[in-house]
């Protein structure tokens, strides 16, 4: 039996089939995927996230974006899409995929069963290619923990730390402020 033969769609053509869908899809040089949507507790949790940093960012200028926002990573030919972003100063948008930014300082994702592995792995380390990264954060969906991948330059290696349990708070060395995992899992329960 012969082999399917796959179509590699290039950027204009993925960023043309997001606009007709209206759908989000990653992009993998080339390779489309479909965005799978959250469940409620999911949701919830990156608008918990999102709403804390814009309300703690306000003086600053550091603009948040939710997960409408993509980023290519031009050295590895990937357009991905994080739940939470943080840019300080000017958005700068790709070159190559003009409807993505390309200078993150802060990205955060939040873990569900299926996705876990995937963003503590291969999308980390496609995320680590954009040189302005300072910070990534897991937050778990299930449980009240949070891993930090943190460093201060692109040359630097990453370093990790763990926060659990209510009382916990994430430092968040990028932006220099503390994030209360009691309001990062702000009405989780009901869920």
């Amino acid at each position: 039996m012969e082999q399917a033969e796959k179509h590699y769609l290039s950027l204009n053509e993925y960023n043309q089939l997001e606009e007709e869908n209206n759908v989000r899809y990653e992009y993998h040089h080339g390779e489309v995927f479909d965005m799978a949507g959250g469940d409620p507790k999911h949701g919830l949790i990156s608008n918990n996230v999102s709403y804390q940093l814009t309300s703690a960012l306000t003086t600053k200028d550091c603009s948040v974006f939710n997960s409408d926002v993509k980023f290519y990573m031009a050295s590895v030919n990937k357009s991905l899409y994080p739940d939470v972003s943080v840019v300080c100063g000017p958005p700068e948008r790709s070159e190559q995929d003009v409807r993505a930014l390309t200078n993150p300082v802060l990205l955060v994702e939040v873990l569900s069963d299926s996705t876990a592995a995937y963003d503590r792995g291969a999308k980390f380390r496609y995320y680590s290619e954009l040189s302005s990264l300072r910070e990534y954060v897991l937050i778990e969906q299930n449980m009240w923990v949070a891993q930090v991948y943190y460093r201060s330059a692109p040359d630097e290696r990453w370093q990790m730390e763990w926060f659990s349990g209510e009382n916990a708070s994430i430092d968040l060395r990028s932006v220099n402020i503390t994030l209360p995992l009691s309001e990062v899992y702000r009405r989780t329960e009901l869920l």
